[in-house]
This record gives C-alpha cells, sequence and structure tokens, in this order.
C-alpha cells in the first residue's frame, strides 16, 4: 500500500498586504519621519550587513596573511641582490641561489594564498571603487615575476662561476656568449619590474601596515638596485664588445714577481697573451718581456730613482706607479709599441696582473706538475724558487736563447690541469681566489670604461682610493720598490706599525715605523743574499707635512742627459713636477694620487733588520659625533703585518672602543681596510 503523500506546511509568518510593504518603503526612504521603524526590518539586513563585515574581515586577514609573507620573502630577496654585485670576486654565489629559492618559494607561496584566498579577484572589484586595492593583484605578479628574474640570473652566475674557464678553452665560446646575453635581458627586465613596483608602492601602503612596510622596502632599495644593475648592464656591454666579434681580440697577462718588489706588485719578467675569438681561447704564448723591449721604439725618459739602472725605460719597469690603471696604461705602450705587436696592428682590450702567489696556489690545487725537458716537478713549495733558478742559471740563460721559455713550455700544461679540474677541486680554487682578490695578488683594467668602472667598483682594479671632499681621517699606503737589490724580497719580512695622537685644536701627529727583517743570508742562490736596496715611498693625508726621518740612507737617483729622441711621460713628468729633494730629509717630498708623499731608501743587509721611522702632521675635524677615518692601502706582493693606534683628543672617547685609544692589528693585510671611528665626549 503506498504512502499518502507528504504535506510541507510553510510555517513562515504571512507576507503582509501590499499596502503595509509600501508604507515600510516609505519609512525606509524618510529616516526623518518620527515614527520608528519595526525590527523587522533590521533582522532582513542583519544577514547581509553580517556577510559584508565577515568579507572584510577575511579581506583584511588576507591582506595582512599576503602581505606578511610578501614581506618577508621581499626583504630575503632585496637583501641578496646587492650581493649578487660583488658575485665575481666573493664566489659565494650557490649560497646566494640558495637563499633566492627559498625566497621565491615564499613569494609563490604568498601569491598562491591571495589567489585561493579570493584576496585577488576582490581586490579587482573593489579596485574599481578604491584604487589602491586594484593595484595589489599587479604588484604581487610584479613580486613573483621579480623573484623569478633574480633567481634566473643568480644561477647564471653560478654556472658562470663553474663552467666559465671551461666554456671558453673548450672552445665552447657561443655558450659563454649566449648565458652572458641572458643575463643581460634578466638584467633589464629587473630594472623594468623594480621600477614597476616602485610606482605601484605607495598606493599599497594605504591598505596596511603590512602593505606599508613593503613600500618602506621597495623605496629603500629602488635607488640603489637600479644603479647597481646600470653599472652590471654596462659591464656586460662592455665584456660582450670582447667576445662577440669574430675577429681576434688580445688580453696581455703581466707575471710580477714580488721576490724582486716594484710599486704595482713585482718585476715584470715575463708577460701572456690572450687571443680571443667568439668566446674562445684561441691561444695562450708566454713570452720574455726583455724580447718585446728590445723591440720597441718607443723612447721615454724613466724615473729617476730607475736611471741608476737603466737609461732606457721598457715595458719591464713601467709598472712604476703605485696606482694600477697608470701602470696598466703604461705597460701597454711599451707592448704595443713593439714590433712583435706593432706591425700586425695587434692591439690590447686590456691588462690582468697575476703574481707568482697565485700560480703557487693553483699549484697547491692541482697538484706536482712535470716540465718536460727541463727535469723539473714543480709545486707549490718549490714554484718560485726553480722558475727562478732556470731563468738566472738555467739551460736556457745563454746568448741568443729565451730563459723564460720554461714558462712557455709550463703555461699549458697549467691551463689544462686548471679546464680539468673536478667540482670539488674547483670549487676550492675559487675561493682561494677570493683571498688573492682581496690581497690585490690578481687585478685587472679594462681600456673599455664600462668594464674598468665595474672591476673598481669590485675592488679588483688596483686603483688607489680618491679621497672624497670633507674627508676627515687618516690614510696610509707604503709603497716598496726594489732596486738593483737581487731578488731579496722573498725573504723579507715587513712590519707597520703607525701610531696617531690627535689634539683638541685637531692637529694629528702621526708616527710611522716600517721594519724591513732579511732572512735570506743562508740561501745558496746569491740572488738571495744581496743587500735588500729598497726606495720606499710613503703616501699620508694630502696636506700632512714631514717633520721627522730616520733610519734612511742618502738618497739615489740619476738626472741623466737625455736627447731630443726621447719624450717626456705625462704622468711621470706630473709627479716629478710637484716633488722637491730635501737636504734636511734626504728624502723625495710630492704629491701623487691625490696624497702627499715622502719617498726615501732604505738598505738592509742579509741577516739584519732596516728600520724607517717617519713623523708627519695633518689636522682632522675634532668635536663631539664627528667621524675620524682611518683607510689603508696594500701595495700587491707585499706580505707582513700592520699595527694601528689612534688617541682621541682629551675630553674624548672612541665610540667604538669606549675608551681614549683605539686598536687595530692584523697578520693578513687586505687590499685596503678601513677603520670608520666616532668620537664622543668622555
Amino acid at each position: 500500500m503506498s504512502e499518502p503523500p507528504k504535506i510541507l506546511f510553510d510555517v513562515r509568518r504571512p507576507i503582509k498586504s501590499a499596502n503595509q510593504a509600501a508604507v515600510k518603503i516609505v519609512v525606509a526612504r524618510h529616516i526623518l519621519e518620527k515614527r520608528p521603524v519595526k525590527n523587522s526590518g533590521n533582522k532582513f539586513w542583519r544577514p547581509v550587513i553580517f556577510c559584508a563585515v565577515t568579507a572584510a574581515v577575511i579581506f583584511i586577514l588576507n591582506i595582512f596573511s599576503a602581505g606578511s609573507y610578501v614581506k618577508k620573502t621581499l626583504s630575503l630577496i632585496y637583501g641578496e641582490v646587492p650581493k649578487i654585485e660583488k658575485a665575481i670576486p666573493e664566489f659565494n654565489i650557490s649560497d646566494i641561489v640558495k637563499s633566492l629559492e627559498v625566497a621565491d618559494g615564499g613569494i609563490k607561496e604568498a601569491e598562491s594564498r591571495a589567489e585561493n584566498s579570493g584576496l585577488v579577484l576582490t581586490s579587482v572589484f573593489l579596485g574599481k571603487f578604491m584604487p589602491s586595492l586594484g593595484e595589489l593583484p599587479g604588484a604581487l605578479r610584479n613580486v613573483s615575476f621579480l623573484s623569478d628574474k633574480i633567481l634566473l640570473l643568480g644561477r647564471d652566475i653560478e654556472y658562470l662561476k663553474n663552467n666559465g674557464i671551461e666554456l671558453a678553452a673548450s672552445q665552447k665560446g657561443d655558450d659563454l656568449i649566449n648565458v652572458l646575453e641572458r643575463m643581460q635581458i634578466s638584467l633589464r627586465e629587473i630594472s623594468s619590474l623594480n621600477s614597476n613596483l616602485k610606482a605601484q608602492s605607495p598606493s599599497l601602503k594605504n591598505l596596511s601596515p603590512k602593505l606599508a612596510s613593503l613600500y618602506d622596502i621597495f623605496n629603500r632599495n629602488y635607488i640603489y638596485i637600479n644603479l647597481n644593475i646600470s653599472r652590471a648592464e654596462k659591464a656586460l656591454d662592455g665584456l660582450l664588445s670582447i667576445l662577440r666579434p669574430s675577429e681576434d681580440r688580445h688580453l696581455l697577462l703581466l707575471f710580477q714577481n714580488p721576490s724582486e718588489i716594484r710599486p704595482a706588485g713585482g718585476f715584470i719578467g715575463s708577460y701572456g697573451v690572450m687571443t680571443l675569438n667568439r668566446g674562445n681561447l684561441k691561444n695562450l704564448q708566454v713570452d720574455d718581456i726583455y724580447n718585446a723591449d728590445r723591440q720597441t721604439h718607443l723612447k721615454l725618459i724613466p724615473p729617476k730613482e730607475l736611471q741608476i739602472i737603466t737609461k732606457d725605460w721598457g715595458a719591464r719597469d713601467a709598472n712604476w706607479f703605485f696606482n694600477f690603471q697608470t701602470s696598466a696604461q703604461k705597460v701597454l705602450a711599451f707592448i704595443e709599441d713593439s714590433d712583435l705587436y706593432n706591425r700586425k696592428e695587434i692591439n690590447f682590450e686590456g691588462v690582468v696582473s697575476i703574481n707568482t702567489n697565485v700560480l703557487a696556489t693553483i699549484l697547491d690545487i692541482t697538484g706536482p706538475i712535470s716540465v718536460p725537458g727541463y727535469d723539473l716537478e714543480l709545486d707549490s713549495e718549490n714554484f718560485l724558487k726553480e722558475i727562478q733558478y732556470e731563468v738566472e742559471a738555467g739551460r736556457d740563460k745563454k746568448p741568443g736563447q729565451n730563459p723564460k721559455k720554461v714558462l712557455s713550455v709550463f703555461a699549458p700544461i697549467l691551463m689544462d690541469k686548471l679546464v680539468n679540474l673536478g667540482g670539488p677541486q674547483k670549487e676550492l680554487l675559487l675561493q682561494k681566489f677570493k683571498n688573492h682578490f682581496e690581497e690585490k695578488d690578481i687585478m685587472v683594467y679594462f681600456r673599455d670604461w664600462r668594464l674598468e668602472n665595474f672591476a673598481d667598483e669590485l675592488g679588483i682594479s688596483g686603483n688607489v682610493l680618491e679621497l672624497p671632499d670633507g674627508f676627515s681621517g687618516d690614510y696610509l699606503a707604503v709603497v716598496n720598490a726594489n732596486i738593483a737589490g737581487g731578488k731579496t724580497d722573498a725573504f723579507i719580512n715587513q712590519k707597520i706599525s703607525l701610531k696617531s695622537v690627535i689634539s683638541e685644536d685637531g692637529t694629528v701627529m702621526d708616527s710611522l715605523v716600517i721594519s724591513r727583517k732579511h732572512n735570506g743570508g743562508n740561501e745558496s742562490d746569491w740572488w738571495y743574499r744581496m743587500a735588500n736596496k729598497d726606495y720606499i715611498k710613503i703616501f699620508a693625508p694630502e696636506d700632512a707635512k714631514l717633520i721627522s726621518l730616520s733610519g734612511n740612507g742618502n738618497f739615489r737617483s740619476a738626472d741623466s742627459a737625455y736627447s731630443k729622441d726621447y719624450m717626456k711621460d705625462i704622468d711621470l713628468e706630473s709627479i716629478e713636477k710637484n716633488s722637491k729633494l730635501s737636504d734636511k730629509f734626504r728624502a723625495l717630498i710630492g704629491k701623487e694620487s691625490g696624497k702627499a708623499s715622502f719617498g726615501a731608501w732604505l738598505d738592509t743587509q742579509p741577516g739584519k733588520t732596516g728600520i724607517l721611522t717617519a713623523g708627519y702632521k695633518f689636522m682632522a675635524d675634532v668635536g663631539d659625533g664627528k667621524a675620524f677615518n682611518f683607510i689603508f692601502e696594500k701595495q700587491s706582493g707585499v706580505g707582513g703585518s700592520l699595527e694601528y693606534s689612534v688617541s682621541a683628543p682629551d675630553g674624548y672617547i672612541w665610540k667604538e672602543s669606549g675608551s681614549q685609544v683605539f686598536e687595530y692589528a692584523t697578520l693578513q693585510i687586505k687590499a685596503r681596510k678601513e677603520v670608520n671611528l666616532t668620537m664622543v665626549r668622555g
């Protein structure tokens, strides 16, 4: 038997009459009418109001959630971007890439949360009424795109770090060029996205505190990021202008020997020519510097200090300037004038300087290398001595022979070892190279101003720091030049000690002690047992006045007569015009590179210690909160130690040490050390 049909009863209250409803509408429209509206109308709007409030709360919570996520990850991204600028000398890109991957994952999570929660859709809809909200989806997308592009750039730099040399040496130059071109595109897109976010960020700051924080991040980093992106773009343009052409391009390698120290790093006994074509290393040829000098027609009058050992200036002695850019330009002038290159119209794009410390490091990584035909096995311990012996007294030290031939045999074997290094070895080598950049064992100069500026920004140009206007503080560089002192600098231990005392009137009294101990007395080879004859040049603040000097010998120089065939070098002439020999101090007092300079001779016998003591004064700003900065610049190829102390004026202490005296000491001097101090009332 079928069940009876179920009847649904409408239990709602009966609808009021049409007239009553009309009355209610009239009442709603005329809220000033004194007769109160019944609660039944309020009950109708409650769920609507509740839904609107709930949506608003969810929307605000979503903004806070997404904003918090984006702020955290974007802060991380912007924190990593400046590090990429220093990627080449730092060699820590793998760590940066890992951080960027974490940040990119966070950005994607924030974007996903915003999408899934309806934040993006709601923003688009409400943006019609509130324009600031309409910017939110675009900003989130731009943050995501920015993250992607920076991550891609980081991965490309990491790839070049691990494979750049191998690509060039293995004739895969097109692959190298493609990566560099992709980096160019990434940089342009990062710059564009950064500008878009800067334009969008003011609208976001009014939505919530979290998004206001995002605005602060964009605003704080915009100029810095875009400025450095612009520099990197220009540097890549310059690099690609060298690598792209199908014509041969050339780089000059200088092998500077710090055993015979010279202002830019060491005597240039040998040099190499790297030939590049479409990003490929076509050839590496090593030659004796005297071979190039014998075929040069350029006649320049050498520095007066060098005239005591040579009448003719050449590439071998052209690294006479502490500022590496100037030295590199002089060496290039002599090399390009040589018939070896002049007749073939070969010009060089730039110079890479490497001293023997770098070669020892490479051998430490690769292991010993046997040199065919010379019965030699070179390693990091014996490399310098064995090569030095071969050059000074080996089988090729005969008339008409090239005593540096051993290097031309050794170089391609070493290059092959470098190309075939394993992953862990390559990583270790790059870390060691980082230290060599920091200590000026490797310096670079490019004729292309874009590359030269970038190298200077990275701190690998070897250029002397130009002190800014209004600089208040102290500056020191001690520059050695071995002239007729054999190869004795290999056994010199140098210690530098500077003590500064600042008076209440701002007078700074500096006491500098340079100690050089000669440990080569027991060596079997005569070129190590000679007296070390060192021409020392002290660089100090431009207004520094020398007041005492002791320990130095008589000043040695020659002012030879030269025919009209010889020309004066413009940079050397400028320095010599601003220099004057002081009979009182037996020193040459002058100006160079925007600094005061004091030049004197210090001879040190084997087994003895030579000590040069100098006193000089200059003025600095004194007052509560005044800055006092000390800058020391190291000479390439010179080790030793540095001690520095500075006493604040009476009544003041140093904020950084909490006392009147600040002290600094190191056994490993970097290319440039800056100590930034602040004097405060004690």
